[in-house]
């Protein structure tokens, strides 16, 4: 008995030593003694890839009358260990978000105390929610509500579109990325040429509908506008109406009607239309006036000046007027009448009084007038008011 008393009396001093321990590792690292009995932990049961475009195979969407929460955390899909603060930190109601579909990025179980569940890690598609939500809150598929991009297939190249003829005249409304708000109305814009950057099948009640996805200035100046098109009432190529437009790069023409036209009826080519009439017998050429923009107009004050040489092939005889062009970005603010008084001036010094301007046989003019215009077109790294003085004289060669 007193062996077993002496015994009992030993092992009561080692808990209390082992006891000690413990309330000094506590007391010199509370930290780590709360995260061992309050983190959870996450295991990784699998990763999900996305094979497909539309992301159709990691695509799931709310079980009908679900409860649960989605524990809203973007950045530990990688975690495993989560603080209970940032796991519950902040949850929203699944319910609420019948239209959204969500993709799957992980399958994991998550530990706490003595329970565990799986879960999903998810994200929308426009990544502006992710976290986590129990497995069993979800079902396979895009949701049946709302509308749902089912494919996208990227086009990678920048080609021009624009509305077609037929269309113009109609409604065709441009949408948001999540088809909730309208953009813009194109028939408003008949004049402008958007980029195409992918096509897009999207299904609504239970329908597949074919959209474009769209971006472009629609006046030529003015801060892109961007979104989901009627795919039916888009065509490719460049656009051969300019109504409306502020400025239409010289790569934009179809030909030497619509590069006319655009002379005759632009708003913005005022100045142009009367340095044209002082070549009575000389008409705009679209293929000279390429050549005076990118051969031509090479000064620093102009939105043209970076740009790379091209062929003269199919021209002889070309005159250009590089006096006249410095003395025109120089007065760059002065009125119309102004500069066509100086315009005359110049060409009078030249040699090219208005007669010999007249007796001109066989030449044409190539042009581009950029006067003064104020751009806010930031895509395009725009701003301010841009000018490009260019013209020059030429034959075809036959």
């Amino acid at each position: 008995m007193k062996e077993g008393a002496r015994f009992m009396k030993k092992f009561v001093k080692l808990l209390g030593l082992m006891a000690a321990f413990v309330v000094l590792a506590v007391i010199a690292n509370p930290q780590s003694a709360q995260a061992a009995h309050g983190d959870y932990r996450v295991k990784t049961l699998k990763t999900y890839q996305i094979k497909t475009n539309s992301g159709s195979d990691v695509a799931f969407h709310a079980t009908p009358k679900t409860k649960a929460t989605l524990w809203v955390n973007q950045q530990s899909v990688n975690a495993k260990k989560i603080k209970p603060a940032v796991f519950h930190k902040k949850g929203i109601k699944i319910s609420k978000y019948k239209t959204t579909t969500w993709f799957v990025q992980k399958k994991v179980r998550i530990y706490h105390h003595l329970k565990s569940a799986n879960y999903y890690y998810v994200n929308n598609r426009y990544g502006s929610i992710a976290g986590y939500i129990r497995t069993n809150a979800l079902k396979r598929g895009f949701s049946p509500y709302g509308y749902q991009i089912t494919s996208i297939k990227w086009y990678g190249k920048y080609d021009s579109f624009h509305v077609k003829d037929s269309y113009k005249s109609k409604n065709v409304y441009m949408w948001n990325y999540k088809h909730t708000k309208k953009v813009a109305n194109l028939k408003h814009y008949p004049g402008a040429n958007y980029v195409k950057t992918a096509n897009i099948v999207m299904r609504h009640n239970g329908k597949n509908s074919n959209y474009v996805y769209l971006d472009g200035s629609p006046d030529g100046t003015s801060k892109s506008i961007h979104g989901y098109v009627p795919a039916a009432a888009i065509t490719e190529g460049s656009n051969p109406d300019h109504t409306g437009m502020n400025y239409v790069p010289i790569d934009q023409f179809v030909n030497n009607t619509d590069f006319s036209k655009y002379i005759q009826t632009g708003k913005n080519q005022k100045l142009a239309r009367e340095i044209v009439k002082l070549f009575p017998n000389s008409q705009p050429d679209l293929g000279l006036s390429k050549i005076a923009v990118y051969n031509y107009d090479h000064f620093d004050d102009s939105m043209s000046g970076e740009s790379d040489p091209t062929s003269t092939k199919g021209y002889t005889e070309i005159k250009a007027f590089p006096t006249i062009q410095k003395w025109l970005y120089a007065h760059r603010k002065a009125s119309n009448a102004t500069k066509i008084t100086g315009i005359k001036k110049l060409l009078d010094k030249e040699g090219y009084t208005a007669s010999k301007r007249a007796s001109l046989s066989g030449y044409k003019i190539g042009i581009q007038i950029v006067n003064n215009i104020s751009f806010n077109y930031p895509e395009h790294d725009m701003f301010g008011r841009k000018n490009s003085y260019t013209f020059i004289l030429g034959k075809v060669d036959n």
